[in-house]
């Protein structure tokens, strides 16, 4: 497997992570982002849309983080990752929605404001990631995972940018219930740490 990425890009991170969870070895091409915002024509070709990550497994090309994770989660037919039966399906896809909507809309867009100036309403995107906090933190007060009672690919779309939340000037300190997830999904085999671009410190990697 190949995986075209930018270190500090959240969607890029959830691939890097998963893979580092599922022990998978990729060849890791690193993308600047002037790289990526130079739309060349040649990754035009794998990605249309000139983003990352883009995933490729032989002839498959994945150029979407949460579809890349179901496709990992297939690959290694590891269903504690993606349960097969449909209620535990459905919870996971309500989170891998959440990643795609409120979390980009709310922690993702606030980050973008703070460290790269993207013209865009901050106090909007505050507001998101407040509502969004609430309800992660009413959902963990009473549980350990997001969407079952083990870790899934819901945890893992939901994580890379929760982790650097702080970087859009969002305080998680009045959630404690995330708090606490942030560090089980750190503590899991395999870890793989999200970077901070204003060096902040990360947490541990975990070895295999």
């Amino acid at each position: 497997m190949k995986l075209y990425h930018n270190e500090f890009s959240g969607h890029s991170h959830r691939v890097r992570l998963f893979l580092s969870l599922l022990g998978f070895e990729y060849e890791s091409v690193h993308m600047t982002r002037a790289e990526i915002e130079r739309k060349a024509p040649e990754y035009l070709k794998l990605n249309p849309l000139g983003e990352v990550p883009t995933l490729i497994d032989g002839d498959v090309t994945v150029t979407d983080s949460t579809a890349a994770l179901v496709y990992l989660a297939k690959k290694a037919a590891a269903t504690q990752w993606l349960p097969e039966d449909p209620a535990g399906a459905a919870r996971v896809q309500r989170w891998l929605s959440a990643a795609s909507g409120e979390l980009y809309r709310g922690p993702v867009s606030a980050r973008a404001f703070k460290l790269r100036g993207r013209k865009l309403d901050y106090e909007a995107a505050a507001r998101w990631a407040n509502r969004l906090f609430d309800w992660m933190q009413a959902e963990l007060s009473d549980r350990t995972w997001l969407a079952a009672d083990h870790a899934s690919i819901a945890d893992v779309a939901m994580y890379s940018y929760m982790r650097v939340a702080d970087e859009g000037g969002l305080d998680l300190s009045p959630y404690p219930a995330i708090l606490r997830w942030l560090e089980r999904v750190e503590s899991l085999e395999g870890f793989e740490p999200m970077p901070r671009e204003k060096g902040w410190p990360e947490p541990h990697s975990r070895s295999r």
